[in-house]
């Protein structure tokens, strides 16, 4: 879904992401947005017909660092689009954008080939990977799965820096798994990266956990856009609160 403006945010604010040695440990996975992050960063030919044994490549050697840090990886995919049509709107603008920009030369929307997901899914079996696919959206069903289990979620989907997930939300931006690391004065391997948990943001504004949805949707997400209807945050505008400066309660 995706919180407009929220990533870029806590990325820049410096006080929501703590470092991490990230390594023994469940990982439910958001295997949507990690095949296409893992496929457009690994040096593939984008222009003749996919190059899908590099990314097979990338998809092994991601998977190696985590095992290799006692990590156990349980991937999550997304199915079709929701029945209700509700996110018809962003799908659609997401895929107008992408017409433009390639119709002007530009590389900022590269397309995904079509075959990437089933390749994703044909490694992930042959590495004996778990892995389900949903139904619909795959969000609310990573959350829940990673509440049971107690354990973080490796996502670049802003919507959990939302979900209460108690063991907390790893971006995949600052998941460092080409740079595995061995703890000082032991021989075990760590992934470093950066952690969020929801207690630090709700302690920083003063926010009820339980409001965080209500929070999301003010903020504007896929779903509803105050923008359109004359109301929106503007997170760049947001002032830095000092030390010593009490947030108001929302």
């Amino acid at each position: 879904m995706g919180i407009q403006g929220l990533t870029s945010f806590i990325d820049h604010s410096g006080t929501f992401l703590k470092d991490d040695h990230f390594r023994h440990s469940r990982l439910i996975i958001d295997g949507s947005n990690i095949f296409h992050f893992l496929y457009f960063n690994s040096s593939v030919d984008l222009k003749h017909g996919g190059d899908y044994d590099d990314f097979e490549d990338q998809v092994c050697e991601f998977f190696k660092a985590l095992r290799d840090c006692g990590i156990e990886p349980y991937v999550v995919i997304d199915g079709g689009s929701d029945h209700t049509d509700k996110k018809f709107e962003t799908l659609r603008q997401r895929a107008q954008s992408k017409i433009n920009n390639l119709s002007m030369g530009l590389q900022g929307d590269r397309i995904i080939p079509v075959l990437v997901k089933q390749v994703f899914k044909q490694v992930l079996s042959s590495l004996n990977v778990p892995f389900a696919q949903c139904i619909f959206e795959v969000d609310q069903e990573i959350a829940s799965l990673a509440k049971r289990w107690n354990c973080p979620v490796l996502s670049k989907d802003s919507d959990f820096y939302i979900f209460d997930i108690q063991a907390g939300y790893l971006p995949f931006f600052h998941f460092q798994w080409q740079n595995v690391s061995v703890q000082g004065g032991s021989s075990q391997n760590y992934i470093p990266c950066k952690r969020y948990t929801t207690t630090s943001f709700c302690r920083h504004f003063n926010i009820n956990r339980q409001l965080l949805p209500v929070f999301a949707a003010i903020a504007g997400n896929d779903y509803v856009n105050l923008t359109n209807m004359g109301f929106s945050i503007r997170w760049k505008g947001y002032p830095q609160m000092e030390s010593n400066q009490k947030p108001s309660k929302f």
